[in-house]
């Protein structure tokens, strides 16, 4: 097994992307920091004073109710390490460390464990146990599987260096539903993982585009009218992700995420105004896919 994966490794590197992670320039991290070169330093510490405070004693980020989640606790983690709160981020490997040792988690905190353990953690058994898990996950033939599934697997693996989850990511792309009626975020997963293993995307480009209200948001589905946050935040990361020239939109886009914004954090839309730690990753993330 050992072998295999060199092998695999050696592929991936040559063939798709040279460096281990997502290439460093398009890198969720990399995006997040160019976000800070457009806000004024007062922002930036009232967004460093927000994520702050919904750190929750354990180390955990909270969610909507007040209580730790694996989840919120890895969008907490990629912002929390752009602002520079290393301090902060060693108790959150220790929730991440603790919860594990609790129970395995499912779905996608399964995927955010990995992250967070990989990026913070030192516990070589922890983090077996967890890789494993995700193997014998993307391999169960009876999971349901789309391309935001395998998005999700695709982003842990990069961080893990799990080659044999690549491979079967790879392998998945050829059977994963292509209909009409997918979510923007399932299109957004689609275009990033065809450009990522170099296959032809401009459909998905096309098919991403469809959602733009031209007002500057994206909606989530064709059928909705209002555009969200998440939905302009995953469509931007995308397009910049793949290349795409988004200087037109950029000025109605700008005016879209910063009407999300309310004293430190973003909310999801114009009907739900209450700012948490994923919307305010997901605002981060839009204004860095515009820097």
């Amino acid at each position: 097994m050992i072998s295999l994966e060199k092998f695999l490794e050696n592929t991936f590197k040559t063939h798709f992307f040279p460096d281990p992670k997502i290439s460093e320039g398009r890198s969720i991290k990399a995006v997040l920091k160019k976000s800070l070169e457009l806000l004024k330093d007062e922002v930036i510490n009232d967004v460093r004073n927000f994520v702050l405070k919904m750190q929750h004693p354990s180390g955990g980020f909270i969610d909507r109710a007040g209580n730790p989640d694996m989840y919120y606790t890895l969008f907490g983690f990629f912002l929390a390490d752009v602002l520079g709160l290393k301090e902060n981020l060693q108790r959150t490997g220790k929730y991440a460390e603790d919860e594990i040792s609790y129970s395995m988690p499912e779905g996608v905190h399964l995927q955010c464990a990995a992250i967070l353990l990989t990026e913070l953690s030192d516990n070589r058994q922890i983090k077996n146990k967890i890789r494993r898990q995700i193997r014998r996950d993307v391999v169960m033939p009876h999971k349901e599987k789309n391309e935001y599934y395998a998005f999700v697997n695709l982003l842990a693996s990069l961080y893990t260096r799990d080659y044999i989850v690549l491979r079967q990511i790879y392998k998945l792309l050829s059977r994963l539903n292509q209909s009409d009626d997918l979510p923007v975020t399932v299109i957004a997963a689609s275009l990033i993982l065809y450009s990522t293993f170099k296959k032809p995307a401009e459909h998905l480009r096309q098919k991403l585009l469809d959602f733009y209200d031209n007002q500057g948001g994206f909606r989530a589905v064709k059928t909705i009218a209002l555009p969200d946050l998440l939905s302009t935040a995953v469509s931007l990361y995308a397009l910049s992700y793949t290349g795409f020239d988004l200087l037109l939109i950029k000025p109605e886009c700008l005016g879209f995420i910063d009407s999300h914004y309310i004293n430190g954090g973003f909310c999801a839309s114009v009907a739900d105004r209450q700012t948490d730690i994923e919307y305010t990753f997901y605002g981060l993330l839009a204004l860095g896919s515009l820097a």
